[in-house]
């Protein structure tokens, strides 16, 4: 069953659309509820697979980025101030959805703390103008201590069974309240490999399924295997993310779709699941 294309395209002009008109108001609303006390161990995404957190008292984000410039132009009379709230940010891979070198030379100056998987490119990291001193080059099958949070990294699954991908870090956070399990981009599905944790609270899942693929549904084998993965992780929640990155051609861009039928899947698989496809701007409880 194929999806048609025109459609698809309209879909993707839309978001863009929303981009354009709404994520002005959509960042305000974040850093407003970020500094508020009510809204204490929440998370709030910044873009399809860009987060910040606030749990007990700790402002921190994973993989901020603007992918495309005139998103940040969009934000940028509030953008350095509203990120010098947070008090570090995790980065997983070096992968331009990911990694935005322009913003991390906006906010080279801020006293942010900065935990950076050893393997990236040094060099350019540095020449954003971040002090060495600010930067952790984590590594992986380590524990690392933020205030009252506890980091556990480990290799995930960048890396497709041909080989051709990027090494990356998964992470598991441990805020005391919750655990949030963070396998950031997979494209080999086997649990096996990465490590097992108990009491997963919260499992956030980039939806892929499969290279250029997305027009192609159900997208099988894929959609059995993310849906067998996230099972296996053994979660009580899961966030499914990763959608709308409309800087891909829609033969790549994964949609509200995708994410229905990777929750139909888990649905069969546990009924009780709690499952939640977060929006841009929105605020999300990580309390179970």
């Amino acid at each position: 069953m194929g999806v048609d294309k025109k459609m698809r395209e309209e879909w993707k002009t839309a978001a863009i659309e929303n981009y354009k008109k709404s994520y002005n108001k959509q960042w305000k609303n974040v850093f407003e509820q970020l500094r508020s006390k009510e809204y204490e161990h929440h998370m709030w995404m910044l873009g399809p697979s860009s987060y910040v957190f606030s749990t007990n008292g700790v402002r921190w984000g994973i993989d901020l980025q603007f992918r495309m410039p005139w998103i940040a132009e969009t934000v940028k009379d509030a953008l350095v101030d509203d990120l010098a709230t947070l008090d570090f940010i995790i980065l997983t891979h070096e992968h331009s959805d990911h990694l935005d070198y322009s913003l991390l030379s906006m906010l080279n100056d801020l006293p942010i703390k900065w935990l950076i998987p050893a393997f990236f490119n040094r060099d350019k990291i540095l020449d954003t103008g971040i002090s060495p001193h600010r930067i952790d080059w984590i590594e992986s099958e380590k524990i690392y201590y933020m205030d009252k949070l506890s980091i556990t990294t480990f290799n995930s699954l960048h890396f497709r069974p041909d080989g051709r991908g990027v090494p990356e870090l998964g992470f598991l956070v441990d805020t005391r309240l919750s655990r949030l399990l963070f396998p950031s981009d997979v494209r080999e599905y086997d649990a096996a490999k990465i490590p097992s944790f108990d009491n997963v609270d919260c499992l956030f899942t980039h939806v892929w399924l499969g290279d250029g693929n997305a027009l192609n549904l159900p997208c099988e084998p894929y959609l059995s295997d993310i849906c067998e993965f996230s099972f296996s992780l053994n979660p009580k929640r899961v966030y499914m993310t990763h959608l709308y990155e409309i800087g891909r051609p829609i033969e790549a861009m994964w949609t509200y779709t995708h994410a229905g039928l990777v929750a139909d899947g888990l649905l069969a698989l546990n009924p009780d699941l709690e499952i939640v496809v977060p929006r841009i701007g929105k605020a999300y409880s990580l309390l179970i």
